[in-house]
């Protein structure tokens, strides 16, 4: 055989043994591609990631040949990620769901998929928000503050992430930051038609700043007492109980003008109440007067007052201490 034929040969050969590897290639990204498919039917999807993987690896070192497995198997990967987050998320494995939201949308960015990316990022705040409820109910505060928190960073105009901070702001005590975000919570939840959670914030806001309220009453804290009352009113402006308290906490500052004030406010939305109810409010109307020196009003309040639980006291300043006419 002479040079030129044994070269041909030769070349014949290199010719037969790429196209040989090319064939092995090509079929071997096949099979992985369709190994995976079969895994997501099993609901695999940990095995389908790996299998589709391992595919791409394959198909991309056969060329143009190979670019519609690549194609496939991208646009299998970041839904895939998701479906792993919401398998986790259901068997309560957290944090391990976030992560595989995290992979969603780092995969989706990176093959185009942006469906996935804006599903996976709407749903990592509620898993921060269900991370701080769980907290919440630990009573681990400073845990359930964190989470919310990260809530935030992930969804700024996530009203029920806020709402979690305030209730959680309340138990450590942090009053302003409390009322800061009940406040950006019910701005939030206004802005979205949320009215059940629109209800829940008011509800719960009121609430607590008159709970709040109450305690600074009872320790004579009257500074502390109308902070929160007044913050109550953001979430209720219209209850009657509250602007009694507001009277009480007024004529304990001596400031006797905004308690008349508070007074008359809660005896005008007391309009439909019985006189047992109204006493409390004419009972304070008295005391603010008393204090003004207008002794002719604070007589004829007081005269209001004398029924239920008020009746005594309000006998007793209208004839002991006023000695009213």
């Amino acid at each position: 055989m002479n040079f030129n034929n044994m070269k041909s040969l030769l070349v014949l050969l290199i010719s037969v043994f790429s196209f040989t590897a090319f064939a092995q290639d090509i079929n071997q990204a096949g099979d992985l591609f369709n190994e995976g498919n079969q895994a997501v039917k099993d609901n695999n999807f940990e095995q389908a990631i790996d299998k589709y993987t391992k595919a791409m690896e394959v198909a991309e070192k056969v060329g143009p040949e190979g670019e519609m497995i690549v194609i496939n198997a991208q646009s299998q990967i970041p839904q895939l990620y998701y479906k792993l987050g919401v398998t986790d998320f259901k068997a309560k494995n957290v944090d391990k769901a976030i992560t595989e939201f995290e992979q969603a949308i780092e995969y989706g960015n990176k093959y185009n998929d942006p469906g996935t990316v804006e599903k996976a990022k709407a749903t990592i705040p509620k898993l921060y928000y269900s991370k701080g409820a769980t907290a919440y109910k630990a009573k681990n505060y400073e845990e359930a503050l964190s989470n919310y928190q990260k809530a935030v960073e992930n969804n700024p105009d996530y009203s029920r992430a806020y709402y979690g901070m305030a209730i959680t702001y309340n138990k450590t005590g942090e009053t302003p930051k409390m009322k800061e975000s009940f406040e950006t919570a019910l701005k939030l939840a206004e802005a979205d038609n949320d009215d059940k959670m629109v209800t829940k914030i008011k509800k719960n806001g009121k609430k607590l700043f008159l709970a709040n309220g109450q305690k600074g009453l009872q320790a004579q804290d009257w500074d502390k007492a109308l902070n929160c009352l007044n913050a109550s009113l953001s979430f209720d402006a219209d209850n009657a109980d509250t602007y009694y308290y507001i009277a009480l906490a007024n004529n304990g500052l001596k400031d006797y003008a905004k308690a008349a004030e508070a007074a008359q406010k809660g005896l005008s939305l007391s309009a439909d109440q019985n006189d047992d109810y109204k006493a409390k409010f004419y009972y304070e109307l008295g005391n603010a007067y008393k204090g003004q020196g207008q002794n002719t009003k604070a007589c004829e309040a007081f005269s209001n007052a004398k029924f239920g639980s008020f009746a005594e006291n309000a006998d007793y300043e209208i004839k002991q201490v006023l000695k009213c006419n």
